[in-house]
């Protein structure tokens, strides 16, 4: 029978070539493919390597436009405890990094649990949070319905051997390995491991799995596919390209030449003499020819090409650099599609959009960003309302304010905070919205008169309210009792959300 142990290992063993090539698309080095076998092996004989990968340009593109600018709860001690949580943990550098990790890999982890004492009792008001990589760590989702997490699992080194613990919502499962960390792949490679005075299964007493799992690409139950895995393929051909061009280069500095021979001649002759004074290759190394001698035709930079019967001589041309350059601008266009990455992305030296420009040229990448928001954001709610949990405060709401996915510059995002006020909204929540910090904004809203032009605004509508009501008494329509009673309602209505 299959145990949750062996299912585990067995779903992170089958997942990891997947990490490791997102990991390699992004960080390098990748597998350079070649059509020529004989190309592929001269290469690798030379340790030639020209990789300068582009995955990380999709990536960041949409990892720099989700920048989370305050966490709040439904109280400010509530909102206060996150706050500390976040500065114990140096948070404002994890969530970025934790999102990254998410569209590099495709999936990435984080967990909470208190702090504990000597005694192993919790610390009040501390937590302790762990990044974990997506190939250290795993949610296993329950096969009769998917949305609902079964069970996580942590994997690191522990010395020479490996540690594994399987968190549930009733309890968290210790073990070693018994086998060198690099041997321990199976379940029988484990025992239960108690130490530091816990016993090898510990209880949960949250009912939750303290194991959150973050991936910007998939749906609930389901796991994430790396932001550039799209553009695999590309990356492949514009390596392939510049392997190309970087080894017609050396043609450039020393051109192949060749030489004709009058007929009659012997080609062997200069076989003989030193290769390091003709660029000829050694003689255990020449291909024969009908004559059974050894051929002095060697395709290298500077080499020449020595031909029977020497009446003329001359070089090859190298390959134009066109033939590599311009087909890479057409297959990046085709990665900056299938990427929904914006083309200029890709090459900062060349003109930038602007103004109306870049908003059109952006529209596929906020509109990918906006959908990765959406996905980090649930995750990272439940996440703030677990770490509540681990403080005694059960069933909080978390609120997460996020920055503006679409780019704008600053005079145009001050113009839109400008429209949305003169329509009403609050002067501090149409800053937020535009990307000031919640907390810059109240600091400034308290030292000063944030809200004056909607003051101004009100008692103006005020003014031209109370002229008709009184224009409408004179004529008889309306009685003043009425009138009085109207605007004392009305003034009670707007002292009431400025109160508010």
């Amino acid at each position: 029978m299959t145990t949750d142990l062996g299912v585990a290992l067995d779903a992170m063993a089958a997942a990891a070539p997947g990490y490791q090539k997102a990991v390699a698309y992004s960080e390098g080095p990748v597998h350079e493919v070649f059509a020529s076998r004989r190309m592929r092996r001269l290469l690798f004989d030379k340790r030639v390597n020209f990789q300068a990968l582009l995955g990380d340009v999709i990536i960041d593109a949409v990892a720099n436009k989700l920048k989370i600018t305050a966490i709040t709860s439904d109280s400010d001690d509530r909102t206060a405890l996150i706050a500390k949580v976040d500065e114990d943990n140096s948070m404002a550098l994890v969530r970025p990094a934790v999102m990254r990790r998410a569209l590099q890999q495709g999936d990435s982890y984080l967990s909470a649990w208190p702090v504990l004492d000597d005694n192993g009792d919790p610390v009040p008001g501390k937590v302790c949070i762990s990044v974990h990589d997506a190939r250290t760590a795993r949610i296993i989702y329950d096969d009769e319905n998917p949305t609902q997490p079964k069970f996580g699992i942590q994997r690191w080194k522990f010395g020479k051997r490996v540690r594994v613990d399987l968190c549930y919502e009733d309890r968290i499962e210790h073990y070693l390995s018994s086998v060198d960390g690099s041997k321990a792949m199976r379940p029988t490679d484990f025992e239960p491991y108690a130490a530091d005075g816990r016993d090898a299964v510990e209880a949960n007493p949250y009912g939750q799995i303290p194991l959150h799992h973050f991936h910007g690409t998939g749906l609930p139950g389901e796991y994430g596919e790396p932001e550039h895995k799209s553009f695999y393929g590309t990356q492949d051909t514009l390596l392939k390209l510049k392997i190309g061009h970087m080894s017609s280069v050396d043609y450039h500095a020393l051109p192949q030449r060749w030489a004709l021979r009058e007929a009659g001649s012997d080609t062997a002759e200069s076989a003989d003499l030193d290769p390091d004074d003709f660029a000829t290759v050694p003689e255990a190394q020449f291909p024969r020819n009908r004559i059974d001698k050894p051929s002095t035709l060697s395709s290298e930079p500077g080499s020449i090409w020595d031909l029977m019967g020497i009446k003329q001589v001359g070089e090859f041309p190298p390959a134009d650099p066109k033939a590599f350059l311009d087909p890479r601008e057409a297959y990046l266009r085709e990665g900056a599609l299938v990427s929904s990455t914006p083309l200029y992305m890709f090459d900062r030296t060349g003109q930038i959009p602007s103004g109306e420009s870049l908003k059109t040229a952006n529209a596929p990448l906020d509109d990918k960003a906006g959908a990765r928001k959406t996905s980090f954001d649930g995750t990272w709610r439940g996440f703030y309302s677990f770490v509540l949990k681990l403080l005694g405060e059960d069933d909080a709401p978390v609120t997460l304010a996020w920055a503006p996915i679409e780019s704008t510059d600053e005079t145009t995002k001050l113009s839109q905070a400008k429209q949305k006020q003169e329509l009403g909204v609050p002067v501090g929540h149409s800053l937020v919205e535009a990307g000031y910090k919640a907390a810059d904004v109240e600091d400034w809203l308290d030292s000063g008169d944030g809200g004056l032009p909607q003051k101004v605004e009100l008692l103006a509508q005020l003014g031209s309210a109370v002229r008709d009501l009184s224009t409408a008494v004179a004529a008889g329509v309306l009685d003043k009792s009425t009138v009085d009673a109207i605007v004392s309602q009305l003034i009670g209505d707007l002292s009431d959300d400025h109160a508010a």
